[in-house]
């Protein structure tokens, strides 16, 4: 019986199918098109994290100038604001089917 040869490329995929690790049961049944990222998406994504690195920064600066009392109020302030503010504007989208 002659013996069967194993390339080394075939050797590797079978080594990492045989890892549990690096099995995903959930992105193998994904289309292609969803696993490839436009150039929005990471756009958008690298500009979220910039915009949490400011926010980051400008927290911090307020909080060094005017403390921690005075910072937290103000947030707690601001953001109640907000909140007053799209009370109607989410009423209105949800009564009138605005997406």
């Amino acid at each position: 019986m002659n013996k069967q040869q194993v390339f080394p490329p075939r050797r590797d995929y079978n080594s990492w199918v045989a890892d549990q690790t690096l099995e995903d049961f959930a992105l193998r049944f994904t289309a292609k098109k969803a696993r490839r990222w436009s150039f929005a998406r990471v756009a958008n994504t690298a500009l979220g994290a910039v915009s949490f690195l400011a926010l980051e920064a400008i927290g911090g600066a307020i909080m060094v100038q005017y403390g921690f009392t005075n910072t937290a109020i103000a947030v707690l302030a601001v953001s109640f604001i907000i909140f007053l503010t799209g009370l109607p504007i989410a009423f209105y989208a949800a009564r009138y089917g605005v997406d």
